[in-house]
């Protein structure tokens, strides 16, 4: 039987036996760690190797912390490199429709036929909270994002447009990513009705501008593993909101934040999937749809206003 050093405190318990010069090597690390944690331990040399021994109310602590060091030292697999969905530029090309839309309303080339005379598209499309809440035309959520004031305001939201759906497409595929700012553009849109007392119009696709800004940062919040770290793009997400959307004598700043709000949590859901970013034919459903959607609110609303 192996009797207990006379340096060490009786019922004291050992957590740690060492031999050899690399043994004492990694005995003062954990040293280092028990100090650090405030954890009291003696020491006693026995038999050519060291031993570490401390109270026994602290054992299942010391033995811990220990491990928990140990497995810090340990060399963590490679992480797996971020690779950017292929074909992001396409998704400009879901800005087309807009400068079309916006042609055809101004006279730039001949409307056809079919449709209504263009200079009732303002009243039947803009977000009018009035008839929103009164005759339940919740369709303007989606139209007002097609509908801009001027060629200023147009060029405006295709450049940024084309801007942040890029980066977002990178993310998320190029259908994905305009179905995202679409979406949450909309629902932006229809947020503000009840958030807003009072009557208001609003037009334009900066809500959904700003929606492709908030799902850019919760996709990229969706691949950081630390919540700390996840922060950041949201904070960034933040930070161009202040500088893009807080501009102009008739911002909507409200919209601005919404569709921020809701292209992000949209983002999160999405930028983790990655069904989305590896599928060529869910792309290509997201981009149809967000091509159909605002053409069946149009309908919608041309039908409402010939009732």
């Amino acid at each position: 039987m192996r009797r207990r050093p006379g340096s060490v405190p009786a019922f004291w318990r050992k957590v740690l036996e060492v031999d050899g010069a690399a043994g004492y090597a990694r005995a003062r690390d954990r040293l280092l760690v028990l100090e650090a944690c405030r954890i009291p331990c003696r020491t006693a040399t026995v038999g050519g190797a060291l031993h570490v021994y401390v109270p026994p109310l602290l054992e299942q602590r010391a033995r811990q912390e220990l491990a928990e060091f140990v497995r810090e030292q340990q060399p963590r697999p490679p992480e797996t490199p971020w690779r950017a969905c292929p074909h992001a530029y396409l998704s400009v090309l879901a800005l087309l429709p807009l400068v079309l839309w916006h042609g055809w309303r101004v006279g730039w080339w001949p409307a056809p036929g079919l449709l209504p005379p263009p200079e009732t598209w303002a009243a039947a499309g803009m977000l009018d909270a009035v008839r929103v809440r009164v005759f339940g035309e919740w369709y303007r959520a989606v139209t007002a994002l097609t509908l801009h004031a001027g060629l200023t305001h147009l060029c405006g939201n295709v450049v940024f447009g084309a801007l942040f759906l890029t980066l977002l497409a990178r993310c998320t595929g190029a259908g994905a990513a305009v179905l995202l700012a679409l979406l949450g553009g909309a629902a932006g849109n229809a947020l503000t009705v009840p958030l807003r007392p009072g009557a208001f119009t609003s037009l334009g696709f900066s809500t959904a501008l700003f929606a492709a800004i908030g799902g850019l940062a919760g996709a990229m919040a969706r691949r950081e593993g630390h919540w700390r770290k996840a922060m950041l793009p949201v904070a960034a997400g933040a930070a161009l909101l202040a500088m893009l959307g807080t501009e102009g004598e008739n911002t909507d700043y409200l919209a601005h934040v919404a569709g921020l709000a809701c292209g992000l949590l949209l983002g999160l859901l999405v930028g983790g999937d990655a069904r989305w970013h590896t599928a060529a034919w869910r792309q290509l459903a997201g981009f149809v749809l967000a091509l159909a959607l605002p053409a069946a609110a149009w309908v919608w609303a041309f039908a409402a206003a010939g009732r």
